[in-house]
Formats: structure tokens, sequence, C-alpha cells
């Protein structure tokens, strides 16, 4: 059969080939994504990581390219570029509403997943209901998914404090945070409360291991 008939040449469209070692040789030890697949394998991995991070829905306009940076909120903003190169590994967002905080979490999310690395969105209130719920669900996956919230490379738990403060939901963000400090784990949190007004088992380790930015500006508008 003639080559012209495949759709690539290079891997007669069976979409994987064997690479070459540095000597020329042919490794027959592994077989690796052919060119004409690679950047469609790429694409594919990026939905599956976005649709995996729960965003909300109406947060398709919440990227960095579509925040405004004024004075007030360009700490914040920086430190929010910093979670993303690596640099910070935790970063707390304080404000009264409405001045960004979720626009920047998710923004810090979405980067993540560009990068091809996996990153959840949660809404605290919503996080506490779905994981009590579990406790009665006969598949399990109240430890499946728990387990997912604890080792989840990034963790954006957004409006912390808005939550109904009983010894469950208290004791699973308290494991939540302190399984994410001791294994080194990226935590983005935002908060309508001062720092002091939260826990203070959680506020001691919000300050220790991270940076505390109060966004201190006006209505934020994109």
């Amino acid at each position: 059969m003639c080559n012209d008939t495949y759709g690539c040449t290079i891997c007669q469209d069976a979409h994987y080939i064997y690479p070459r070692r540095e000597d020329g040789v042919v490794d027959y030890s592994q077989a690796v994504p052919c060119l004409c697949v690679r950047d469609k394998m790429a694409r594919d991995k990026k939905k599956r990581l976005l649709s995996w991070c729960e965003l909300p829905l109406a947060s398709e306009g919440m990227t960095f390219e579509n925040f405004k940076i004024t004075p007030p909120f360009k700490q914040a903003h920086d430190a929010a570029l910093r979670v993303v190169s690596g640099e910070l590994k935790w970063l707390t967002l304080t404000s009264k509403p409405n001045t960004g905080k979720t626009h920047l979490a998710v923004a810090i999310c979405r980067k993540w997943l560009e990068n091809g690395k996996p990153a959840r969105y949660a809404y605290v209130p919503l996080l506490m209901g779905e994981l009590r719920r579990g406790f009665n669900d006969k598949e399990n996956n109240y430890d499946k998914r728990f387990e997912m919230f604890l080792n989840v490379p990034l963790l954006v738990l957004d409006d912390l404090g808005t939550e109904n403060p009983t010894p469950f939901v208290q004791e699973t963000l308290d494991t939540i945070i302190d399984y994410r400090m001791m294994h080194d784990l990226a935590l983005v949190v935002t908060t309508n409360l001062s720092i002091s007004q939260l826990p203070d088992r959680i506020a001691s380790r919000l300050r220790r291991y991270g940076e505390v930015v109060l966004m201190s500006g006006a209505e934020h508008k994109r």
C-alpha cells in the first residue's frame, strides 16, 4: 500500500511511533504519540481538566486578561501571578463582596489548567453539603471526593466563612487545610471576613504558611 493512502506518513495513522535514541537506534521498548495527534491530545487533556475543575458556569470571563488592575488591587493581582508561577503556595484574598476575589481565584485555576496541571474550585458552602451527603452514598463517593480535595495540586476554597459552622464543617475544613499544609500543596482562599474573624486554627495557618492580601478598593468591574 502506498504511503499517500495514509493521513500521516510518519505513523501511517497508528498515532504512535517508536522513538529513536541519541545513537539513532529505534527504541522498541516504548511508544510515544505521533506529531499528528500530539496537539489534539493536549487540547483534549485541557478540556478534561477544565470539566473536572468544576468552575462556576458564569466564570468564562474571569481571566487575568480581563482583570482591571488598579492600585488597590495590584498587590492581589501580583500575588495571584506568583501562585501561577509556583513562587507562592498559599494565598488568601480578603475583602468585602464584589471586589474581584473570585475573579482572581478562578483566573489562577484557568492558568493552572492551561499549563496542564489539575486544579479544583470549590464554593465552600456547597462543598460542605456535598461531603455531608456523601456519608449516605452506597458507592462510597464521600471517601473518593474527600481524598480528591485533600490531594489535588491546587485547591480553591471560595467564600470561606459563609458556611454553616457546625462541628462537621469545622472538622472537615481543618482536616483539608492541615493536610495540604503538611503535604505542601497549593491553596487559594477567598473570604468576605477579615482574617481575625476566621476560626483561630484556620487563620493561624493561612497567616503562617501563605500570604494574606486585603483587597480594599471599591467594587471591581470587569
